[in-house]
């Protein structure tokens, strides 16, 4: 009897912690996804992009 107790007070515990991890897993990307950070990462991409398509096109840069 003690041991199905025991049991489910271990499973109910580690249930609590992992949905307050979720949790804050959750709260943290909220603040990264903010339009500011999107439009900042989004423009670095594509300026990384033209970037290297720019290197690879002209033959006086060495690719690498």
């Amino acid at each position: 009897m003690f041991v199905r107790i025991r049991w489910f007070v271990l499973g109910a515990l580690s249930a609590f912690g992992l949905l307050s991890y979720l949790a804050a897993q959750v709260k943290r990307a909220r603040q990264q996804l903010t339009p500011a950070n999107l439009v900042r990462r989004g423009g670095s991409s594509v300026a990384d992009a033209l970037e290297t398509t720019a290197d690879r096109l002209d033959p006086r840069h060495p690719v690498g």
